[in-house]
């Protein structure tokens, strides 16, 4: 086919000569960034220092790079571009952020190299989310440019994975926003949405300009002063020297202290959290103590405690099904077993879960009461059959036949 024919073919099918296309937009670089020359190219980065402000909690023993990006999206797959990231490092004038923009796609790999030499000055970091998130779509950003090797980081601490270990018996929700809120008592004035970022940046790239696009950089620059304030706030409970902590907390504490194979912190925890008496939280921590002291073959100490606490908190079925079961099984006091049952029992609503339980193990207690009283015997079959004396001789002939009537043997000659 001719050029001639194919251009004509081409305008047949509404295609625009090239000339008569749209340029691409000339972008405009938002405030306080400034071009960096990379061995791949161009890219762009904005370094400042703000006051890091009144700090509640204990500092890291090392010091961490606090990092957030955005994303053009949540998915993480081959599609989603990281064009923004910001990394935030306590110095001696104040806390030194750096963030790094993505201004076009094409200067992805510029992007990346800049980001790794600020991972290399880092003796550690910490995300929100990244093991799961960031960091992953990081190395596959990594590998979609052609970049040599693979992409680096430090130590890497998941602050995500600390505050539900702690926060999430008080918090419906640990997103960081419900955090900076409830824990940290942060507010911030006019700020974008997590959900706008991304179209924030398309906007960018397809007008240039987005009048929404600094909001979502500042977004990102305030992540990263959350995450110090949230870090040095968390290593304060971990420390069990947070003023604020009750009886859940010390429970969650405690359990995530045991998880991590510190169990002599871990159980002291645990005995703060039940010697606090709130409620369902301390019950569930004694209930952990005694399981432990069973297992240790120490059941007297179990009950000791279990009974300690019920006197605080005798309206806590767990507590009585837990003591009663022990009563039972490690103690062999049934009768004391029982009594903790009927008692537990007198006050329980009629719907309450734990009723069934409770009226089922008073029942069995009951019939093994009975039955080691006398009152109740089960019936033994009778027996008719004879059995001869092997070790005598000549058979039955001079030896002793045993017959067995209702269970009782008589001697006959």
């Amino acid at each position: 086919m001719s050029a001639t024919a194919l251009r004509e073919r081409l305008a047949s099918l509404g295609a625009r000569p090239a000339a008569a296309r749209r340029a691409p937009p000339e972008r405009r670089l938002p405030r306080g960034f400034e071009p960096v020359w990379t061995e791949y190219g161009l890219a762009y980065r904005l370094a400042d220092v703000l006051p890091i402000g009144r700090v509640v909690g204990r500092l890291p023993a090392v010091c961490h790079a606090y990092l957030d990006t955005e994303t053009t999206g949540l998915s993480g797959g081959t599609g989603t571009y990281v064009f923004a990231a910001a990394i935030c490092r306590p110095g001696p004038a104040g806390m030194e952020i750096v963030q790094l923009f993505l201004a076009d796609p094409a200067g992805e790999a510029a992007f990346l190299y800049l980001l790794q030499e600020e991972l290399d000055q880092a003796a550690a970091v910490a995300t929100y989310n990244g093991g799961s998130f960031d960091l992953p779509l990081l190395r596959t950003r990594w590998v979609m440019s052609r970049m040599p090797g693979d992409l680096r980081h430090p130590e890497h601490l998941d602050l995500l994975s600390l505050t539900r270990a702690l926060l999430r018996p008080r918090l419906d929700s640990c997103t960081l926003r419900v955090v900076e809120d409830r824990l940290l008592g942060f507010e911030r004035e006019e700020d974008l949405p997590g959900a706008m970022v991304p179209e924030a940046y398309f906007a960018y790239l397809r007008q240039g300009w987005s009048p929404t696009l600094e909001a979502a950089l500042e977004h990102n620059r305030q992540d990263v002063l959350s995450l110090y304030h949230l870090h040095a706030r968390l290593l304060l409970r971990l420390a069990g020297e947070d003023s604020r902590m009750e009886a859940p907390d010390w429970l969650a504490l405690g359990r995530h202290l045991l998880r991590a194979g510190r169990r002599a912190d871990g159980w002291r925890a645990l005995r703060r959290a039940a010697e606090i008496g709130e409620g369902p939280a301390s019950g569930l921590a004694a209930l952990l103590m005694a399981r432990t002291l069973a297992r240790r073959r120490r059941p007297a100490a179990a009950e000791a405690l279990l009974a300690g606490l019920q006197l605080r908190l005798p309206a806590e079925p767990a507590l009585a099904s837990a003591r009663a079961r022990l009563l039972e099984w490690g103690l062999r006091d049934l009768a004391a077993a029982l009594g903790v049952v009927e008692r537990a029992l007198v006050g329980l609503p009629a719907g309450s879960p734990h009723r069934p339980d409770l009226e089922k193990r008073r029942g069995r207690l009951r019939l093994r009461l009975d039955r080691l009283d006398g009152r109740h015997q089960p019936r033994r079959p009778q027996r008719q059959a004879s059995l001869v004396d092997e070790g005598s001789q000549g058979g039955q002939q001079g030896g002793v036949v045993r017959a067995g009537v209702r269970g009782q043997l008589v001697d006959c000659q």
